[in-house]
């Protein structure tokens, strides 16, 4: 153990001089008894850096593919889409990467906005709107339900994630409207399971989701 020739204070660790006065010091330095933390090779912001540098290559890149191929490359604008949306998915992930419940949501948003974009970039087959997104919705709720359970979150601190996402399911009316979907089971399924959730919290939870509306929107 080290020695301050000054302070003639027993100093554990390797150190030059004194912490104390500065003064130096004498006798066999021994291990720090601090752990000596590994420095972290990824961290957001080098993460966001990456995903920002990535998304600008695509953005750059493509439309000079496009050009000396001479002629319209119909994937170049879905891929450069894609790269716009991938970096919108990875810039939330990581704001909130310490809220479960919100960046499943988030997640779950950009895939169904991913996916009415390829569907339209690959000939408008109607996939998306006939099942991709009533799948999930559907799986919204699911999701919602388990990280709550998982979590031990209270129903008031993401009761109001379900009314979102039930507010949202009403989209699928416009695809039926607009004649979008021409198989409406799925997303009519979908979208009474949201409504039927949602009014079994308010008859059976209100009091979770008035103290919810209260903490959010002070009402």
């Amino acid at each position: 153990m080290q020695t301050c020739k000054r302070c003639h204070v027993q100093i554990r660790g390797d150190k030059r001089v004194c912490p104390l006065c500065g003064s130096p010091v004498s006798g066999t330095p021994e291990k720090s008894p601090f752990p000596v933390l590994k420095r972290r090779i990824f961290t957001r912001l080098l993460i966001l850096r990456i995903a920002l540098f990535l998304m600008i290559a695509v953005l750059i890149i493509l439309p000079v593919v496009q050009y000396f191929a001479g002629r319209p490359l119909p994937w170049v604008p879905l891929a450069m889409i894609s790269a716009v949306i991938g970096f919108a998915d990875v810039s939330f992930t990581l704001y909130y990467r310490n809220n479960a419940l919100k960046t499943i949501h988030v997640q779950l948003y950009i895939g169904i906005l991913v996916c009415l974009v390829v569907d339209k970039f690959t000939g408008w087959h109607r996939w998306s709107v006939t099942w991709a997104v009533p799948a999930i919705f559907l799986g919204l709720i699911a999701g919602t339900i388990l990280t709550g359970l998982i979590l031990r979150a209270a129903l008031q601190d993401f009761v109001l994630y379900i009314l979102l996402d039930t507010l949202l399911s009403a989209i699928q009316f416009l695809f039926l409207y607009m004649g979008w979907n021409t198989k409406p089971i799925f997303a009519v399924c979908s979208i009474m399971a949201e409504i039927l959730f949602f009014l079994g919290i308010l008859i059976f939870r209100w009091r979770d989701f008035k103290s919810a509306s209260e903490r959010y929107f002070n009402v």
